[in-house]
């Protein structure tokens, strides 16, 4: 009789322990990632991003260094359809020229910034003219493509005083 209470106090702790498992949901219903796949993504992403970078600023020095050397040709050469489309090499040379006439000669170059903005490597490159200063920035689609080209006058430090 003992052994009968005992099996039937087990049969009836075991039945409500049963029935709540079979109404739960499986672990991997709700399982998440773990944190270092997404690390892994942003890691790798970030990657991407440093070699689209590292490849648009090298673009363009050497887009400047043709401009420089006046052969508008090959500065045109890594632009995208649209930019050719847009800016030939007539175009880039007359507007090169136009420069040069109000502000001179190059004489050097600054240390690049770089950014990623709405899928572009954007580059700004600050340059030093004779009779002022620029800044040349440069916007390289995921091809490595030059997508667009500003030339802008750089801005005055500002006065401490």
């Amino acid at each position: 009789m003992h052994r009968k209470l005992i099996v039937a106090t087990l049969v009836a702790l075991a039945v409500p322990a049963i029935s709540l498992a079979a109404g739960q949901q499986h672990p991997a219903d709700t399982a998440r990632d773990h944190p270092a796949a997404s690390a892994y993504a942003n890691a790798t992403a970030g990657q991407a991003n440093a070699v689209r970078i590292e490849t648009c600023t090298a673009t363009t020095n050497a887009l400047i260094d043709h401009l420089e050397k006046g052969d508008f040709m090959a500065a045109t050469a890594n632009f995208d359809a649209n930019m050719k489309a847009n800016l030939d090499a007539d175009k880039l040379g007359q507007f090169w020229n136009q420069v040069a006439s109000r502000v001179g000669t190059l004489q050097g170059r600054g240390a690049p910034q770089n950014m990623m903005y709405e899928g572009h490597a954007v580059i700004t490159l600050p340059l030093h003219f004779e009779k002022g200063d620029a800044n040349a920035q440069v916007a390289c689609d995921a091809d490595g493509k030059v997508a667009g080209f500003f030339l802008r006058p750089a801005s005055a430090p500002a006065s401490s005083g």
